[in-house]
């Protein structure tokens, strides 16, 4: 008995070596830059390699930290418990965690940059600060998508994992004790398939309507379905795997958008054109909503969404955001028309053309995510009147109402547990 429990004990340290490891990297490459004599001197090579190794030590020894304290410790046991997490639960609450991180460095890098070379020059002023996170930072980016696949297989792994278990005629979902039930992908599930008596939902074909009937009845296609990382519903492969790669070409805007602004946005722009870091500190500065939008994914993942902390930082998203990611490029060009004393539409049109480019592959996703975030407000304060009835499902109140959306040529059917519609969860 003694020595189960200190193997328990050994077993919830081992998260603090990965934390050992996490903060050893970053004080290495803040002790890089300590040796810099001059902000204006440029990072070498072999300097800029050190950073980039430092940087995947980082992220993944933090990623692995965060992991282990919530899967290991007592702590973290408690609180999964509490929420009824299942493992791709905290795998993608980690990944939030991790991307708020980074964009919080991101963003106080521009902060620093900014001030220091701004009153400078607009255009040729440099700082080494940009450069020596370009290459620390674009390991973040390499990183986050081999951790999105993993959230999105482990995903796909959890919810077989339910249908295998809920499945048996004698399965019996808990009740829960505070009659609130979570986000989190295991209640999402049981909601779709179990009424508040504990009796099992009867499974309909797309096609057929509940006309309004108190016995809550879930759409079939939903039992081999998941919500993916960007809010979309995907299919479950019928052998329960998806590789790597097919992942990268289902998911083609957060894939330019990370490959993109890990190699051109952080390397090209900062080692290889020299320079012009006032206006990169911009671009870094756009993180600062990132955290915003982190946050609401994980209180949505512990099924805080009616909470009035989830509404005000969903308000502070949609604005930062605005401000930070759609704003902030309309800006920056106005500030460079003025320094180089033409027109906007001049200043825009002078550019190179793989400036130009670059710039449209930053900014059109940012236009289409703020979209998304809108649509979704909309939907949280503007609700659209429903004459569909209620029913109770473990314990909360569910709207018996539906959506239907064009998809592949089919009409679809979403609910989530709460009865509103799914809201699409935005990250960079």
């Amino acid at each position: 008995m003694v020595a189960a429990g200190l193997k328990q004990q050994l077993r919830g340290n081992r998260c603090y070596v990965s934390l050992a490891c996490s903060i050893g990297s970053i004080s290495l490459a803040a002790g890089s830059f300590l040796q810099i004599p001059n902000t204006t001197d440029r990072i070498s090579f072999q300097r800029g390699l050190f950073l980039s190794s430092l940087g995947f030590i980082y992220f993944i020894s933090l990623t692995d930290f965060c992991n282990k304290y919530l899967l290991e410790t007592s702590h973290g046991i408690k609180f999964r418990k509490k929420y009824r997490l299942m493992m791709s639960d905290i795998l993608d609450m980690t990944n939030k965690i991790v991307s708020a991180i980074q964009a919080s460095f991101s963003f106080l890098v521009g902060l620093i940059v900014c001030k220091s070379t701004c009153s400078k020059t607009f255009v040729y002023a440099s700082h080494c600060l940009m450069e020596g996170y370009g290459w620390f930072g674009t390991a973040y980016f390499m990183y986050d998508i081999w951790s999105m696949y993993q959230v999105h297989t482990q995903k796909i792994a959890d919810k077989l994992k339910l249908m295998k278990i809920t499945s048996s005629a004698s399965f019996t979902p808990k009740p829960i004790a505070n009659g609130q039930s979570n986000g989190g992908l295991y209640d999402k599930h049981i909601a779709r398939t179990f009424g508040a008596n504990g009796k099992r939902l009867k499974a309909l074909a797309e096609s057929t309507d509940t006309n309004g009937n108190d016995d809550m009845q879930h759409i079939r296609h939903h039992e081999d379905e998941i919500y993916d990382y960007d809010g979309e519903t995907v299919q479950i492969p019928e052998n329960g795997k998806w590789g790597f790669f097919k992942y990268l070409i289902t998911h083609p805007v957060m894939m330019i958008h990370h490959i993109f602004v890990g190699t051109v946005g952080f390397l090209v722009v900062t080692y290889i054109r020299g320079g012009g870091h006032c206006i990169y500190s911009y671009m870094f500065m756009m993180e600062f909503s990132t955290p915003f939008v982190s946050l609401r994914s994980i209180l949505s993942t512990l099924g805080l969404k009616e909470t009035r902390t989830y509404i005000i930082n969903g308000l502070v998203m949609l604005f930062s955001f605005f401000v930070c990611r759609v704003i902030m490029w309309p800006y920056v060009m106005w500030r460079y028309s003025v320094e180089i004393n033409v027109t906007f539409l001049q200043a825009i049109v002078g550019l190179p053309i793989g400036c130009i480019f670059g710039i449209l592959v930053l900014f059109l996703p940012q236009l289409y995510w703020f979209f998304l975030m809108s649509k979704g407000a909309m939907k949280v304060f503007f609700p659209k009147k429903s004459s569909s009835k209620h029913v109770p499902i473990n314990g909360a109140a569910v709207t018996n109402g539906k959506s239907s959306a064009l998809q592949n040529g089919s009409t679809t059917t979403k609910y989530t547990t709460n009865g509103s519609l799914k809201k699409s969860e935005i990250t960079t």
